[in-house]
């Protein structure tokens, strides 16, 4: 399937960032991921996760669910009751080792107050590929 849309989500925040090996804390990041609102994303849609405390980005996927889900997160489903099945197809599961927003073009501002932004089919292309340096020994 054609992706439809392209997404940039983010995970984390200033005030309260990922550990720098985010799966071991939470391995359902591999497959799920929530939202304070419903979002407009759809199945084969694409998404890159964005650390917002390291600024980097650290994996890129799909959108696996026919569309958003009324599941909310397991630890805090007040604030975040909605919620995507995802396949990713690359990740970097060290923080410390991922690339910089920068390296996409989009600029950490875009992101400020939200939790999902949508990006272009450049800025995801460029997401794959930094993140297949990152993961080039």
């Amino acid at each position: 399937m054609e992706a439809r849309s392209h997404w940039l989500k983010t995970l984390g925040g200033q005030g309260r960032p990922l550990p720098a090996e985010w799966i071991a804390g939470a391995p359902e990041r591999l497959t799920v991921t929530w939202f304070p609102r419903r979002p407009r994303m759809a199945r084969g849609d694409r998404l890159v996760y964005y650390a917002a405390g390291w600024q980097c980005i650290f994996a890129a996927g799909e959108v696996a669910s026919d569309g958003p889900l009324p599941e909310g997160s397991p630890t805090n489903p007040t604030r975040w009751p909605w919620s995507v099945r995802v396949h990713l197809h690359l990740c970097v599961p060290d923080l410390t080792f991922a690339p910089p927003l920068d390296a996409i073009g989009v600029p950490a501002r875009s992101l400020s107050q939200h939790s999902h932004i949508r990006i272009t089919a450049e800025h995801y292309r460029r997401a794959v590929e930094a993140l297949a340096d990152a993961a080039r020994p």
